[in-house]
Order: structure tokens, then C-alpha cells, then sequence
């Protein structure tokens, strides 16, 4: 098994062993990503595994699998819907070994039942209530990538924009390799390996976000700075976003590395940000990836 499709529309085939973040604003933009996803698996004979808490777990298997027919009851079979915080709360409290096990024991389930692939997405909202051991959450997504490397897998991580703050942002860009966006899967510059994340967030105190729902570009006067960038710190961020440091910004603009370097230091300002990931989030929140 090598090329499969996400079952989105515009996305191209992909591999099995991928872990990636789904960044989406609101309700809408959720499900054109979550039903042909689980919709695809089901027409491919995968195992689907489906965690959220936005909407009804009921309503989600009514709609993926359809109406009583002559494949119903082999659909419903592949589909697993479940609450997300009754799955990642499990014990009252997000363990990363709980999850990395509940994920390694349903890949090897699917497998024992025949499966060839398990495909799984899960809805990332519940960590906003603050419950016990939330902030190993991204512990636990970096852990992934190891993981999903050796199993007949696709996980589906599920960000809404209108509802984390930049700061969760970035920790979502560090630890997921592959980023889906407007329909387009990007290779995530600021991808972090997963032994050297692990490695400074046990050698740094953790930072405490704050953990509320916000829109996009509510935060710290950002939509109004968005709105203050010229045409000439639009093309630096677009460059920027794409993971490219000055000196390629500089050749690609056919500009010198010091007018790169003036622009950026005051886009970081009008944005007050202070790095290129958090720049980096600010332009998926606006829905101006690189390119």
C-alpha cells in the first residue's frame, strides 16, 4: 500500500504512516475536511476511527455511513464515533502513554479484524478546559510521529482556527510534519523532530496558554496589524510563511538581505510577534499560507 487519497477534495494521493494537522475556521470548514475523509476510508474498506466533541457522535455515523441499504451494515462496521474528551480524558485526565496506547491498540485491532489501514480523525477542542495534564498535549502529537512511522495509519489532527489562540498554533506547527490548509497539503517548514521538541520541553519550564476561544486576528490588535501590511511585507511574509530565511527571501524578490531585514523587523512589529512560526500562524489565520 503506498498512494491513497485523503478523500479531499484538491488534496492529491498521499502515504500511509502520516500525521497531520487540519487547520479549518468553524463548523462548516470542519466537515467539508472530516466527512469525505471518513467518507473515502469507508469506500476504501478502512477502518475509521472518528473522535469529536462539536458535534453529536451519533450525527457524525449517520451521516458518514447513510442510509439502511445493501452496504450499511458493513459501513457501520468500519466507523468508530466517539466523544472526544470521553477518549483523551479517559481516566479523568490526558495521559500521553494512555493515548499513544488507545492509538497503537486500535491500529493493531483494525489489523487483527482484517483491516489494512485505520483512519483516524480526532476533533482537538476539549484541551480548552483546561483538564488535568492538558499542556502534554503536544508531548503527545510530537510522540506521534514516531509512532505512526512504523503502522498502517493516516491520523487527522483537527484545529479550529476561531478557537486557539496563536500561541497553541505554533506548538501545532512544531509537531506535525504535514499541514492541511484550503484544501492544499503543505509540507510544514517549522516542523520540529520529534526528539529535539521532546528534548527542550523537558529542559524549559512548559509555557501556560491561555486557554479561551478567540477569532482569528483578535488577538493583540493582529487584524488591524494584518490589515496595515503594504503589498511589499505581504510578499515578505508569503516568503517567510513558506519556511525560506532572508537570504533566499532576498534572491527570490531580487531585493538586498537589508531590505529583507528592515521589512521583516517591522512586520514584527505592526504584528507583534516575535518569530518567524508566530508570523508563520498569523498568515494561516489569515488565510495567506506561503506561495
Amino acid at each position: 500500500m503506498s498512494d491513497l487519497s485523503l478523500g479531499i477534495p484538491g488534496v492529491g494521493v498521499v502515504s500511509p504512516g502520516m500525521h497531520f494537522c487540519a487547520l479549518y475556521s468553524g463548523p462548516a470548514e470542519r466537515d467539508r475536511l472530516l466527512y469525505p475523509f471518513l467518507e473515502e476510508g469507508l469506500r476504501q474498506g478502512d477502518k475509521c476511527l472518528c473522535l469529536i466533541d462539536d458535534v453529536e457522535p451519533a450525527l457524525v455515523r449517520d451521516r458518514a455511513v447513510g442510509q439502511p441499504g445493501p452496504d450499511y451494515s458493513r459501513r457501520s462496521a468500519q466507523l468508530d464515533v466517539e466523544r472526544s474528551s470521553d477518549v483523551y480524558l479517559r481516566s479523568g485526565e490526558f495521559s500521553v502513554d494512555g493515548m499513544v496506547s488507545f492509538l497503537s491498540e486500535s491500529v493493531d485491532a483494525a489489523v487483527a479484524d482484517d483491516f489494512d489501514l485505520l483512519r483516524a480523525a480526532g476533533e482537538m477542542s476539549w484541551v480548552l478546559s483546561g483538564a488535568p495534564g492538558w499542556d502534554d498535549l503536544f508531548v503527545y502529537e510530537s510522540s506521534l510521529n514516531h509512532v505512526v512511522e512504523e503502522v498502517p495509519a493516516i491520523l487527522m489532527c483537527l484545529y479550529d482556527l476561531k478557537k486557539f489562540g496563536a500561541e497553541m498554533l505554533v506548538e501545532v506547527l512544531q509537531t506535525h510534519p504535514t499541514v492541511l490548509l484550503d484544501g492544499t497539503v503543505i509540507d510544514n517548514p517549522h516542523y520540529v523532530d520529534p526528539t529535539e521538541y521532546q528534548a527542550a520541553a523537558r529542559a524549559a519550564e512548559r509555557p501556560r496558554y491561555p486557554l479561551v476561544k478567540v477569532d482569528a486576528g483578535d488577538e493583540d490588535g493582529a487584524d488591524h496589524g494584518w490589515a496595515s501590511l503594504t503589498g511589499a511585507e505581504m510578499r515578505i511574509v508569503s516568503q517567510v510563511s513558506q519556511g525560506k530565511s532572508n537570504r533566499a527571501v532576498a534572491e527570490e524578490l531580487c531585493v538586498s538581505r537589508h531590505t529583507v531585514d528592515a521589512h521583516l523587523k517591522h512586520i514584527y512589529l505592526k504584528l507583534d510577534v516575535h518569530s518567524r512560526v508566530e508570523l508563520t500562524v498569523l498568515a494561516l489565520q489569515h488565510h495567506h499560507p506561503g506561495g
